[in-house]
């Protein structure tokens, strides 16, 4: 089961993400992606590896976003690994093995 929460802080003229946490559990792992400003996101499940996959639109790749895969326990048995990138010119993307 996966879980995906985006809150909002508050309004501003760029979207960066202020904070993302990960918290295990012993039936699921919850990431929440916290930012500035209301983000628009897409969703969706890829196989070959199987992976999560959410792409956020005009988003600032930071360190908060960069540091996430870090935040990936070892021992978790819902997330193998987590990755981010730029794949397009506007939208992010960060996937969950």
């Amino acid at each position: 089961m996966w879980l995906l929460s985006v809150s909002q802080v508050s309004l501003a003229a760029v979207s960066q993400v202020v904070a993302v946490r990960v918290w295990p559990a012993s039936s699921y792992t919850r990431v929440t992606v916290e930012s500035n400003r209301q983000l628009k996101y897409k969703q969706f499940a890829l196989s070959n590896p199987e992976r999560v996959v959410v792409d956020i639109e005009d988003v600032n790749l930071n360190s908060v976003l960069k540091g996430m895969a870090a935040q990936i326990r070892a021992d978790d048995p819902f997330i193998k690994s987590a990755r981010v990138g730029q794949f397009d010119r506007k939208p992010y993307g960060w996937f969950l093995n």
